[in-house]
């Protein structure tokens, strides 16, 4: 399957499964919390890959927090912005971001990136969160760990569909175990990831395991929680 395929199956299934989707993330998972505290009074935030919008829960907190949710899926949309009234919501590709250079505080990228298909794309990507960022600012990014031992066991009994080396399709089933479409995830290493940002002139503050809200191993199921900087020169 070529790249655009996969950009384009991932946006069909979470159009496809949204209001089912948007049921499993009516709250704030425990591995978010700990990320609010990236977030002051008075932050311009954006949140990619907003989907339904539960990330701004986050925030409303704050005093004076300006978000922007921004997702590829027309139907996620649809849901946030019936959920949240007169909340800044829209329909985007991470890798053309609309908006002005040094414009955000700080950018939350959650259960996204992963979605990317290939390097040129996971860069331009990059490229966009740092031009829209402003300088000193941080990168917020969590990615699934397809290197747990739960992950590997679905892979190993076909549940997953590892059709390339890293690279996954992973059904979503109702609750009849239908499967009613397929996502596409890459599966980064911590190297990979150090790599990447590298090359796009990010510095990692802090990369770590998480699992059940606290911090984890590779060996645990969870996400890979990336603190970045970004430094405009």
């Amino acid at each position: 399957m070529k790249d655009k395929d996969l950009i384009k199956l991932n946006r069909e299934t979470y159009n496809k499964i949204a209001h089912l989707f948007a049921k499993t993330r009516r709250y704030l998972w425990d591995d978010l919390k700990p990320l609010q505290k990236y977030t002051k009074d008075g932050f311009k935030v954006l949140d990619l890959g907003c989907g339904s919008g539960r990330l701004y829960h986050l925030f409303q907190d704050f005093q004076d927090v300006k978000y922007i949710g921004m997702d590829q899926s027309e139907e996620q949309i649809k849901i946030a912005k019936e959920k949240f009234s007169g909340i800044d919501f829209r329909i985007g590709e991470m890798t053309k971001l609309p908006f002005k250079d040094n414009e955000f505080d700080v950018v939350y990228c959650i259960a996204t990136f992963h979605h990317l298909p290939d390097e040129e794309s996971r860069i331009k990507s990059l490229q966009e969160m740092k031009r829209v960022l402003k300088s000193g600012s941080y990168i917020i990014m969590t990615n699934w760990n397809m290197y747990s031992n739960t992950a590997q066991k679905l892979v190993a009994n076909g549940k997953f569909n590892e059709f390339k080396s890293g690279d996954f399709l992973i059904p979503w089933m109702n609750s009849q175990s239908e499967v009613l479409g397929e996502r596409y995830y890459h599966g980064f290493t911590l190297e990979e990831l150090e790599n990447i940002f590298k090359k796009t002139g990010l510095k990692i503050q802090d990369q770590y395991y998480t699992t059940k809200g606290g911090n984890g191993t590779k060996d645990d199921p969870g996400n890979i929680v990336s603190i970045i900087f970004s430094r405009n020169i």
